[in-house]
Parts: C-alpha cells; sequence; structure tokens
C-alpha cells in the first residue's frame, strides 16, 4: 500500500494542480484575448485559449518538489532549468510566432544544458544479441570534462527529433497530450516493473502522466484550450529524456511515439521533394489527411491513440529481438495506413 500512495499521492497533486490552472488559464485567454491564431492549416475556426502548455510545465514542476521522494542530482536538475527554459521559450512563441530558425536554436539550447547535467547514452543494445553499439568510444576533452562526441550527436537528434514530431503532432483537440499521456504511463510501468526497478524514474513518470490528464479534460474534443509550443516542445522533451534517462528505453520511446515519428519524417521528405521548407506548416501530416477522408476529428485522435496503446504495450511485453520485430510491423503499419489516406477512391 506505501507503494501505491508513493506514485498516487505526486499523480494526484500533479493532476489536481494542472486542473486548476488550465481553467484558470481559460479565463485569462478570454478575459485578455490571448487566442489561438486562425489558420489555414489549423482545424479550428474559432476562437480558443492557449498555454496549456503553461499548465503542464508549472503543475509538473511543482509536483517534482513537493513530492518529497526525490533526490535532485545534477540530471533532475537539468530536467528542471530545460523544463524552465522550454516554458518561457514556448510562451514567447507563442506569443511572437519566431521562425523556425530560431526555435531550432532554443532546442539546442535546451540539449545542450542536458549534455552539461551529464545526460548521455553509453551504448545501444544490440537486439540480436551480442557486442552492444558503443557511443562512449570518442572523446572530446573540455577543461576537466570528456564530450561523449557520438552519445552527445546521439542526444541532439534524439531530444530535437522528439520535440519537433510532438508540435507537429499538435494539430487536433487531444492528440499530442493523449499520446503524451500514453508515453509517460509506458515509461511508468516499465520503470517500476521488475526489469527495470527505478522508482525515481517511476514518479517523474507519474506525476507527467498526472499534468498532462488535468490539461486533457480541457484540451479533448471541442477543445477550450490549446498546450501552445510550450506544451508540445516540453512533452517531446521530456519522453525523449526521460527515455534515456537512468539507462536506455530507446526501443519503447520508438514504439509508442512510433506513427508521429515516421509521420515526421514522411512530411518532411514530401516537403523537400516539393522544394518547400520541410519546418513550414501545412495539411500533409496523417492525422489532416485522415480529416480529409471523411474521419470525424474525435475517431482520428482515438485511431492514433489505439496504435500509440498497442505498440506501447508491445514495449512492455517484448524484449530484444521482439521490440525489433514490433519496430517492423509498426513501420509496415505506418505504410499500409499511409497508402490508404493516399488512395483517392
Amino acid at each position: 500500500m506505501s507503494n501505491f500512495f508513493l506514485y498516487f499521492n505526486p499523480f494526484l497533486i500533479a493532476f489536481i494542480l494542472s486542473f486548476v490552472l488550465a481553467a484558470a488559464l481559460i479565463e485569462v485567454g478570454k478575459r485578455y484575448k490571448l487566442y489561438d491564431k486562425i489558420k489555414e492549416n489549423k482545424v479550428h475556426k474559432k476562437n480558443i485559449a492557449r498555454f496549456g502548455g503553461v499548465a503542464i510545465i508549472i503543475s509538473f514542476l511543482l509536483a517534482i518538489f513537493l513530492s518529497g521522494n526525490l533526490e535532485f542530482d545534477n540530471l533532475k536538475r537539468g530536467i528542471i532549468i530545460s523544463s524552465l527554459v522550454i516554458l518561457f521559450f514556448g510562451v514567447y512563441d507563442d506569443l511572437k510566432n519566431l521562425s523556425w530558425k530560431k526555435q531550432l536554436v532554443g532546442q539546442v539550447i535546451i540539449v545542450i544544458i542536458m549534455l552539461c547535467a551529464g545526460l548521455q547514452v553509453d551504448y545501444i543494445a544490440n537486439p540480436f544479441g551480442g557486442q552492444e553499439f558503443r557511443l562512449d568510444n570518442y572523446q572530446l576533452p573540455i577543461t576537466n570534462y570528456q564530450l561523449p562526441i557520438l552519445s552527445s550527436i546521439f542526444i541532439l537528434f534524439w531530444i530535437i527529433g522528439f520535440m519537433n514530431a510532438m508540435n507537429w503532432l499538435d494539430g487536433l483537440d487531444g492528440l499530442a497530450g493523449g499520446v503524451g499521456f500514453i508515453g509517460a504511463i509506458t515509461l511508468f510501468c516499465l520503470s517500476i516493473s521488475n526489469l527495470v526497478n527505478q522508482p525515481p524514474l517511476g514518479i517523474i513518470s507519474i506525476i507527467l502522466a498526472g499534468a498532462i490528464l488535468g490539461f486533457l479534460v480541457f484540451n479533448f474534443h471541442p477543445a477550450k484550450i490549446f498546450m501552445g509550443t510550450s506544451g508540445s516542445m516540453f512533452l517531446g522533451f521530456i519522453l525523449a529524456t526521460l527515455a534515456i534517462f537512468s539507462g536506455g528505453k530507446i526501443a519503447t520511446a520508438l514504439l509508442v511515439m512510433g506513427f508521429p515519428i515516421l509521420d515526421a519524417i514522411w512530411v518532411i521528405a514530401q516537403r523537400i521533394k516539393s522544394g518547400k521548407s520541410p519546418f513550414k506548416g501545412d495539411s500533409r501530416h496523417l492525422h489532416y489527411r485522415l480529416l480529409e477522408k471523411g474521419w470525424p476529428q474525435k475517431k482520428v485522435v482515438l485511431f492514433i491513440y489505439s496504435i500509440c496503446i498497442i505498440f506501447g504495450a508491445s514495449a512492455l511485453i517484448f524484449q530484444n529481438i521482439n521490440k525489433l520485430l514490433a519496430l517492423a510491423i509498426l513501420f509496415i503499419s505506418f505504410h499500409l495506413v499511409l497508402l490508404k489516406v493516399l488512395n483517392k477512391n
């Protein structure tokens, strides 16, 4: 029973804080007309408050401090500092609509903060068994610190990739938040399992789940508030970081976020192929394509939820070579869905 409250109490604190803050931000948005801008490629056609990401991030950080069961080492401090940077940077972007180049600079700064905090991936396990793929062989001496080059490059692309994938996923009511919640619950279940047994990571993951759920109450269709850049960037960052926090859970994160990541890669390739900027928003994403096929918004969101849940569950059940098989099935499934939505008939 004590283990139950170890996780339930911080979850409840994060949920209540997020719920109250999101409700307050809806009223603030109405009063000061802080609405999400209506654009051609956006689904909503009425004024809806944004800055829901503020509720997620603040409730997450407050619950971290109030949990009382976490020791604050450099990595946890790095998460807190990075979260605050995302909070202020994301809100500024929501107000000023920064260019993709400036957004990328902000994302690189966040990665640098985590690298300075000591985040690194020593190796990636070989799914076929045998020798793992080492990422700590080549190191660059910086004063008294040895910077692992391959590990740092991997983390750079990993975190920035997740942040942008989640940002682009945030196109329908409840979509990015729901996928983030599924990811947080999956990482929580993995963290408290006998295989991993990392209670601190479990506490952080369940706090994240509570913070997202409190916001989702107001974000599921029809949404009363959006998470904005701060929310989507934070969810991408924290999921990517937790996946390698205290040991790699890379395959797990890839399975949960597989569809959004594959969608992002495909859209980037199509934009480049058509001679457009890969970072300029449009309606090529899978969720928009399904809407064009006549699917109701809730059906699209629940369909993507179900895919993330199925492959998230497989990440908890399968190990090594079976996870690789699940990733292959995910890849094939994405392309089958893509072929279906691109079929004009």
